[in-house]
C-alpha cells in the first residue's frame, strides 16, 4: 500500500511540473500560490495601465512630429517668399522678372494654406484652428492630462504689426506691384518670427513633457514585468530538475508496486497450490 501512495504523489507531482513548464507558469490556480495570486493580479493591472499611457504617449509624439513637420516646411516656403520679395525690390529687375517673383510668392502663399487646412492626424486637423488646444494622458491617472497649443497656420493669420501674408499676394498692399518691399519683408519676418516661437514651444512639450514621461513609462513598465515575472512565472531549470526527479520517483515507485503484486501473487499461487 505505502508504494501505491508514494507513486500516486509522484504522478501528481510530476502532472503539476509538466503544467508549469508548458505553461511557463509557477501559478496557474489559486491554490498554487494565493499570497503570491493576489500580488501577481495587483502587478497586472498596475501594468495594463502603464502600457495604455505608454501607447498614450507614443500617439502623442506622433501627433506632435507631424505638426512640427508641417512648420517646418510652411518655414522653408517663408524663406522662398522672402527671398523672392528682395529679388523684386528695386529697379534692378525687370517688369517681367518682377511678375515672374510674384508668380513665386503667390504659389508660396497657396502653399502655406493649403498646408495649415490639410494637416491632420487621425482625422484632425491640427493647424486650421480647430485644434488650438490638444489634450494628452501622460501617465497611469487618466486626470493627469497635460495640454499644449498649436498655432493657426494660414496666410490670414501669419504675421504682425506690419500686416499678414495675405498681403503680399497678387493685389495686396505689400505685394510686388505696390512697391512696397520694405513692409514686405517685415511682414515674412514677423510671420517667421511667429512661427519659430510656435514651433520651439512644440519642440519643448514633446521633448521635455511627452518623450521623458514615455521614458519614465518605458522603464516603469520594463521593473513592473520583472517583479511579475519573478512572482508568476516558472523557473525553468528548476521545474525541469523537479521533473526529472519526479520521474525517477514514480519510476521507482512503479517498480516497487509491480514487485509487490508480483509476490503478492506468487504466494496466492503458493498458498492455492498447498491447498
Amino acid at each position: 500500500m505505502p508504494a501505491r501512495v508514494a507513486l500516486s504523489r509522484s504522478l501528481v507531482e510530476e502532472n503539476r511540473t509538466l503544467e508549469r513548464l508548458a505553461t511557463l507558469r509557477r501559478i496557474n490556480r489559486g491554490s498554487d500560490d494565493p499570497a503570491g495570486l493576489i500580488a501577481a493580479a495587483e502587478l497586472e493591472s498596475e501594468l495594463t495601465a502603464i502600457e495604455a499611457a505608454e501607447r498614450n504617449t507614443a500617439r502623442a509624439d506622433a501627433v506632435l512630429a507631424v505638426a512640427d513637420s508641417a512648420m517646418g516646411q510652411v518655414g522653408e516656403l517663408l524663406n522662398t517668399v522672402e527671398s523672392s520679395a528682395l529679388a523684386a525690390a528695386g529697379d534692378t529687375a525687370t517688369d517681367a522678372e518682377k511678375a515672374a517673383y510674384q508668380q513665386q510668392i503667390d504659389a508660396a502663399l497657396e502653399a502655406i494654406d493649403r498646408i495649415g487646412a490639410t494637416t491632420s492626424f487621425g482625422g484632425r486637423n491640427l493647424l486650421d484652428g480647430s485644434a488650438s488646444t490638444l489634450s494628452f494622458v501622460v501617465s497611469a491617472d487618466p486626470a493627469d492630462a497635460v495640454s499644449i497649443s498649436l498655432p493657426q497656420v494660414d496666410t490670414g493669420s501669419l504675421g504682425g504689426d506690419a500686416g499678414v501674408l495675405r498681403d503680399l499676394a497678387s493685389g495686396g498692399t505689400a505685394s510686388v506691384a505696390a512697391g512696397q518691399p520694405a513692409a514686405a519683408i517685415d511682414i515674412v519676418r514677423q510671420a517667421r518670427s511667429a512661427l519659430q516661437k510656435s514651433r520651439a514651444s512644440v519642440g519643448a512639450f514633446q521633448a521635455l513633457t511627452v518623450e521623458s514621461s514615455r521614458a519614465v513609462l518605458s522603464e516603469s513598465a520594463v521593473q513592473l514585468t520583472s517583479a511579475l515575472s519573478s512572482i508568476r512565472d516558472t523557473d525553468v531549470a528548476a521545474e525541469t530538475s523537479r521533473l526529472v526527479r519526479s520521474q525517477l520517483l514514480s519510476s521507482a515507485a512503479f517498480f516497487s508496486v509491480r514487485t509487490s503484486g508480483l509476490q503478492s501473487r506468487r504466494l496466492a499461487a503458493m498458498l492455492i497450490g498447498d491447498e
